[in-house]
C-alpha cells in the first residue's frame, strides 16, 4: 500500500509542478508586456524589463497556487482514471479516504512551496525587482528597507519610516546640505499627505544649523516640494500581500499600540494563512471531481473545469475580503469562507459520485 501511495504521490507532485511551469511562462510574458511599456524611461532596457518581469512572478504563483494545485490533481488523478488504474486500486481493496490521504502527503510538499514562495523569495525578489525599476528609470530612489525608504532629492536626503494603506507617509525626515556638503537643515514631520499636487507635512520640527546655533521652529504644516510622488511611492514599498507573515504581524500589532485602524494588514495576514489550508483543500476536491466525471472524461474536459472551479472560488474568496474591509468584520473569516466552499463541494460532489 506504501508504493501505491507513493505513486500516487508522485504522479500529482509531477503533473502540479507542470502546471506550475505552464503559469510561470504565462505570467512572465504577461508581466513584460506591462513592463515593455516603460522601455526607454532612462536607462530602462529591454533586459532590465525581462529581470523585473522575472521578479514579478512569484506574487501571480502565490495567489494562484490552489488554482495550480486543483488543475494539477485532476491532470494526475484524471490520468489515473483513463488508464483504469483508479479502479484497479479500489478493487484492491483502497477506499477513496486513503487516495485523498495518499494526494495529501504530496500535498505537504506543496505547503513547503507556498510558504517558501509567500514568506520567503518572492517579497525579496519582489522588492528588489521594484526598486531596480526605478534606479533605472532614473527617480531616485536609493534603497528601501524594514526601517523605510530613503530618496536623494538634489542637495536633500529623504526618510520616509511608514506609510498608511491610503498613502499616508509616516514619521518623515528631510536632510538638507549645503554646497560643501554639510548638514544645514533638519526638518521631521510625524505625518505627509498628497494634496493638490504637492506634499503637505504636518506636526513639523525644523532644525536649522547656523554656525554654533540650532534654530529650532515648530510649525502644524509645512509645504513640501518633492522627487516623491504617490507613483513612486506605490512602488517604492512592496504590497502587503507580498510580506512575510510575521512582518504583517509586527505591523498589525504597531497599528494597533498607535490606536490606528489594522484591518487592511489583518485580511492580508489571514488570507495568507488560507494559501496553504486552500491549497490542501483543492487537492481533497481534484478526487470527488475525477471519480464524479469517470473514465470517460478527457483530460482538457479535467482541466477546464478545475481551471474554472479554481477561477470561480478565487473570485469568491477575493470578493468576500473586500466584504470584510467594507463591513469590518473579523478578519479571521477569510480563512474560514474558501474553506467552507470547498467543503461543501467535496461533500457534494462525494454524494454524487456514490
Amino acid at each position: 500500500m506504501r508504493r501505491i501511495d507513493r505513486y500516487i504521490a508522485v504522479t500529482v507532485i509531477k503533473a502540479t509542478l507542470m502546471t506550475l511551469l505552464v503559469l510561470t511562462i504565462m505570467a512572465f510574458v504577461l508581466a513584460l508586456v506591462d513592463e515593455i511599456e516603460d522601455v526607454g524611461k532612462g536607462d530602462y532596457s529591454n533586459l532590465d524589463a525581462m529581470l523585473v518581469a522575472a521578479c514579478s512572478v512569484p506574487r501571480f504563483l502565490y495567489e494562484a497556487f490552489p488554482v495550480s494545485a486543483l488543475i494539477g490533481a485532476l491532470i494526475g488523478i484524471g490520468g489515473m482514471a483513463s488508464a483504469g488504474e483508479l479502479v484497479a486500486m479500489r478493487a484492491a481493496g483502497m477506499t477513496t479516504g486513503q487516495i485523498v490521504l495518499a494526494v495529501l502527503k504530496g500535498g505537504m510538499l506543496f505547503m513547503l512551496l507556498v510558504v517558501l514562495i509567500g514568506d520567503g523569495v518572492g517579497p525579496v525578489l519582489e522588492q528588489y525587482g521594484n526598486q531596480y525599476r526605478l534606479e533605472k528609470q532614473k527617480k531616485q530612489i536609493t534603497f528601501s528597507s524594514r526601517n523605510g525608504f530613503w530618496a536623494k532629492d538634489g542637495a536633500t536626503m529623504i526618510n520616509i519610516r511608514r506609510v498608511t494603506p491610503e498613502g499616508r507617509l509616516q514619521d518623515v525626515s528631510i536632510y538638507r546640505f549645503d554646497e560643501s556638503g554639510d548638514l544645514n537643515t533638519l526638518i521631521r514631520a510625524d505625518f505627509g499627505e498628497y494634496r493638490d499636487a504637492h506634499w503637505r507635512l504636518g506636526q513639523v520640527r525644523q532644525t536649522r544649523i547656523r554656525d554654533d546655533r540650532l534654530l529650532i521652529e515648530k510649525k502644524p504644516w509645512l509645504v513640501w516640494n518633492s522627487v516623491v510622488d504617490p507613483a513612486v511611492l506605490s512602488a517604492a514599498f512592496i504590497d502587503p500581500i507580498m510580506l512575510p507573515a510575521w512582518r504583517l504581524w509586527e505591523q498589525i500589532q504597531s497599528l494597533k499600540s498607535r490606536q490606528q485602524n489594522a484591518l487592511r494588514y489583518e485580511v492580508t495576514f489571514w488570507s495568507k494563512v488560507a494559501v496553504p489550508l486552500t491549497t490542501l483543500a483543492m487537492l481533497i476536491l481534484a478526487v470527488p471531481m475525477v471519480m464524479k466525471g469517470g473514465r470517460d472524461a478527457s483530460t482538457g474536459q479535467r482541466v477546464l473545469w478545475g481551471a474554472m472551479l479554481g477561477t470561480l472560488l478565487y473570485l469568491f474568496s477575493r470578493g468576500f475580503s473586500f466584504l470584510v474591509l467594507a463591513l469590518d468584520l473579523p478578519a479571521v473569516l477569510v480563512v474560514f469562507f474558501p474553506l467552507s466552499l470547498v467543503l461543501l463541494l467535496v461533500l457534494w460532489m462525494r454524494r454524487q459520485a456514490l
